[in-house]
């Protein structure tokens, strides 16, 4: 059974703010040797978001790996989406407007699988859907790794956190279609109007509607939350099957650094969206606090137990927000061996 560190947003004192709680509980969680290369895996949010994980908790990690003698480095991943995550140089860009910069994080801010999502290494995981991921290189290459990741809904997974973070934030564009391909939608011509709304936010040129060439798509689903018609028609299934590949790709980022990876979940902010969204939802629980440990099944189910906990009076789940259960990619995650749902 996996031990997690928990600091209760209730209870927190003057003097122990987020940075002093997360010195105390860094020794426990740290896979930092002397010399190392570190990733600090973080999503530093879609500009406009204003509810991601804060720079001064990226900063604190830092020093804190310094201190222990690893060479620290700040990182995220293109994204399958249109905005400032398609490519590295507007990554880095909009990072860098949302606050995450060499002088506010003490390290620099590299895109871990290149300047347009292609660098990579394919990694054997033997799933039951999945035979390999790609991870990217950035990731790979890293001798030991830090997750930080914002507790909070997701209209995919019910739930994003460390796993997700793992199976889907630490993939190259390769690896990220490959989880992504199974949602992969139609067009109900009936509906249809031919606005064009969904040609604009398809970076692939995948759409002539109401035709959706799969051979181009990614099945990032963008187009199917931009149509006012609800003309684009995700498979049934689909968000259960991406769920599965989710949770059997983050072995692919644990397997490349052969465990050393410590987590923190930041539970703060808890919206109902990614913090993809260039917007920030209205918080459907009251924040939780600060989790962390060395195993991303076991984080990722303390911290939605928590927020169950907080919204048991009203009667809801984590569930209610989305209607999506978080538990079929952990439960995907821990039969694969990324860890256990016990704690």
């Amino acid at each position: 059974m996996t031990k997690i560190i928990f600091k209760d947003a209730r209870i927190t004192q003057p003097q122990d703010n987020q940075p002093e709680q997360i010195k105390k509980i860094f020794p426990d969680i740290s896979p930092v040797k002397e010399g190392d290369i570190v990733a600090i895996k973080i999503h530093p949010g879609e500009y406009g978001n204003t509810t991601h994980v804060r720079p001064v908790i990226v900063r604190t990690v830092v020093d804190l790996v310094i201190k222990e003698g690893g060479i620290p480095f700040v990182t995220d991943t293109t994204t399958l989406y249109k905005g400032m995550k398609l490519n590295a140089a507007e990554l880095i860009q909009g990072a860098a407007m949302n606050g995450f910069t060499h002088a506010s994080m003490n390290a620099p801010f590299i895109v871990a699988d290149g300047l347009r999502g292609g660098d990579g290494r394919e990694i054997t995981i033997n799933g039951e859907v999945l035979d390999s991921i790609t991870v990217a290189s950035g990731i790979v290459e890293a001798d030991s790794m830090i997750v930080i990741s914002h507790g909070k809904g997701h209209p995919a997974s019910g739930f994003g956190g460390a796993v997700k973070h793992l199976g889907m934030g630490c993939l190259d564009r390769a690896g990220k279609i490959k989880v992504h391909e199974v949602g992969r939608p139609s067009i109900d011509p009936e509906k249809c109007i031919r606005c064009g709304d969904c040609v604009e936010v398809c970076p692939w040129g995948a759409i002539d509607p109401p035709i959706i060439d799969h051979s181009r798509c990614c099945g990032e689903l963008s187009c199917a939350d931009a149509c006012q018609q609800e003309a684009i028609i995700p498979p049934q299934d689909a968000s259960t099957k991406m769920q599965k590949r989710l949770g059997e790709a983050a072995l692919g980022p644990i397997k490349a650094l052969k465990g050393r990876i410590g987590y923190i979940n930041w539970v703060y902010d808890l919206t109902p969206g990614c913090d993809c969204f260039n917007f920030s939802g209205e918080r459907f629980v009251e924040d939780i606090g600060i989790l962390a440990g060395t195993d991303p099944v076991a984080i990722d189910s303390a911290t939605i137990d928590l927020i169950n906990e907080r919204m048991k009076k009203s009667g809801k789940s984590i569930y209610h927000v989305w209607g999506v259960d978080p538990f079929i990619h952990l439960e995907a995650a821990e039969k694969i061996g990324c860890g256990s749902r016990k704690y």
